[in-house]
């Protein structure tokens, strides 16, 4: 009896021991953005819409399909993204920025083909919380050791 006892509680620990050790591989993060610009822009987070033909860092070309979400100008909200981190892919996040005229009026092979993007942000996890989850257009004085294309103007 007490061997089966014990046995019950080494396949329970080992149980919780894998359960702790793996890594979660879904991870669900939010971040502040603000459209500090006279203008109205989409912004389209790349490693969100790679169901849609979005693209994983350090791959930087613009997605297959039109996507984006509208930030009027001077408006600032919350914009949460879920991520899947897998296949040894890096935890960088390409974050576009178009006109959203560019993006209403242009074919989206043309916005792709010709790069039409405003910005471009590749954003680490810890460059988003070092930014105190605060991420602008234009680029704030507080992200210029932030990767972005074109880069960062004093």
């Amino acid at each position: 009896m007490k061997r089966l006892k014990l046995l019950k509680f080494i396949v329970l620990l080992s149980f919780l021991l894998i359960l702790v050790a793996c890594p979660k591989k879904d991870y669900k993060h939010v971040f502040r953005f603000s459209n500090n610009s006279n203008v109205d822009v989409y912004i389209y987070l790349g490693v969100v819409n790679r169901d849609l033909g979005g693209t994983l860092y350090p791959d930087t070309a613009i997605a297959e399909v039109r996507c984006g979400v509208l930030f009027k100008k001077g408006e600032s909200r919350y914009y949460s993204y879920n991520y899947e981190y897998n296949n040894g892919y890096t935890n960088v996040l390409s974050l576009f920025i178009f006109n959203a005229d560019t993006f209403d009026t242009y074919s989206w092979d043309e916005i792709k083909n010709d790069y039409k993007i405003l910005r471009r942000y590749d954003l680490s996890l810890q460059d988003i919380e070092m930014s105190n989850y605060m991420i602008s257009y234009p680029p704030a004085e507080a992200m210029k050791d932030i990767k972005m294309w074109p880069p960062y103007e004093e």
